[in-house]
């Protein structure tokens, strides 16, 4: 989401307006805003400065835990994490954090420098969140790090997956341009393969592997034109400008309930086509943004909840989707991922006509084609979605800075 869209937040004019923002903050003993950052930031503390007018304090605590709280500050699921558990929203409004840490990133530079060198060398594989972070915090300890990636910039997800229209990427430039300036090496267009991992792991004393889930899920769909994994069609369009001839289509349907299946299905809405997302659970149960389910639906996207893909309908002579057997769905009793499960109503089916269908159900670690369990050591390290999973950016910047410390504590 670019700057001139703040999520709820209001436009800055002047610091007084975050002293009052902050003003209301209990300081809670146990914080549930603290508690819920999956970055780990101070927030009490941060807020607790704000209010006394000492906004270089806050500042530093605030780059003490997140070198990108530009990125984080209009990037993360405020309601689920930070914003979402203050105490003070249970009665009335909450602090808006967010709000707070984004004007800090504003008014205050990036304050990292360059520590003294020392003799060790950091390979670092994937420019995402986690590894940029990674490479800030080693950086500022004098390692040298040379960040492989196989994009021409760096960023990762925030590169590739999230459509420009949502978020103003011009931050990610500075970003490269500030740890160019702490020293970093960056390897652009470079694809690690094993072999090449073998000789990262020979030429450095540490080799951190931050590649992320790209993998995407895929149903059992049948060979034909017309269906797609949203993933790749928005790394298409935000890297090489490519629709895919999305604009060409009659009708969409996309399947899933997060904030990829969001990104495609407004991407495909504002090509002007009629374009109907397709969720099994309720509009409760989406692990999307609140507010990126309610732009979606702002940008013209139907949504038919509690529905699932029966069958497909394919031309048999030309290989080509035709349409879907939809069916409906109903909760049940709560499953292993803390959301109501999910069954048929039998009987329920209908077809609808449709020239391309999307799957956006969810990304999971590539990472065993790259390096295997046994080579998981204390000089080869994984961080980020690669080493637990698909997150968010806020736990992706505390993995890489957690590697980093494991690495400067064992070299003191």
């Amino acid at each position: 989401m670019g700057v001139a869209n703040l999520l709820s937040f209001s436009i800055i004019k002047d610091m007084k307006n975050i002293i009052e923002i902050a003003n209301p903050c209990l300081h809670c003993p146990n914080a549930r805003c603290k508690a819920f950052c999956p970055c780990g930031n101070q927030i009490p503390d941060i807020l607790d400065a704000v209010k006394k007018n000492d906004l270089d304090l806050a500042a530093k605590l605030l780059y003490t835990t997140n070198p990108f709280p530009m990125l984080t500050s209009l990037l993360c699921d405020h309601q689920r994490q930070c914003r979402g558990h203050c105490v003070r929203g249970i009665r009335g409004e909450a602090v808006d954090f967010p709000c707070v840490e984004y004007t800090l990133s504003q008014r205050f530079a990036f304050p990292y420098k360059p520590g003294e060198p020392n003799d060790k060398k950091v390979a670092v594989v994937g420019a995402g969140p986690s590894g940029l972070s990674a490479a800030t915090f080693l950086l500022e300890q004098g390692f040298s790090v040379e960040v492989f990636e196989k994009e021409s910039g760096l960023g990762g997800a925030i590169l590739s997956g999230i459509p420009n229209f949502r978020f103003d990427k011009s931050c990610l430039k500075q970003i490269e341009d500030n740890l160019r300036a702490l020293g970093a090496a960056f390897h652009f267009e470079t694809v690690v393969d094993k072999a090449m991992m073998a000789k990262l792991k020979g030429d450095f004393d540490y080799v951190l592997v931050g590649v992320g889930a790209e993998k995407e899920n895929r149903l059992n769909v049948p060979e034909c034109s017309g269906i797609y994994s949203a993933l790749s069609l928005l790394a298409d369009a935000n890297l090489k400008n490519d629709s895919n001839g999305l604009e060409k289509k009659k009708h969409v349907i996309v399947m899933g309930g997060g904030n990829v299946a969001m990104d495609i299905s407004r991407y495909c809405a504002r090509l002007g086509v009629k374009t109907t997302l397709i969720y099994r659970r309720d509009e409760a149960s989406m692990p999307a943004q609140v507010h990126e389910i309610q732009e979606a639906k702002e940008d013209g996207v139907i949504f038919s909840t509690l529905t699932n893909v029966s069958s497909y309908k394919v031309n048999d002579d030309q290989k080509a989707l035709e349409g879907l057997r939809l069916v409906r769905m109903e909760l049940g009793e709560k499953d292993e991922s803390g959301r109501p499960s999910f069954h048929t109503i039998e009987g329920s089916e209908f077809d609808v006509e449709c020239d391309a269908f999307i799957m956006a159900i969810g990304e999971k670690s590539d990472v065993a084609s790259l390096v295997g369990e046994d080579e998981i050591s204390d000089r080869l390290l994984l961080i980020g979605d690669c080493s637990y999973g698909a997150k968010n950016i806020a736990a992706a910047i505390k993995s890489g800075r957690e590697a980093a410390q494991k690495i400067i504590e064992a070299n003191r």
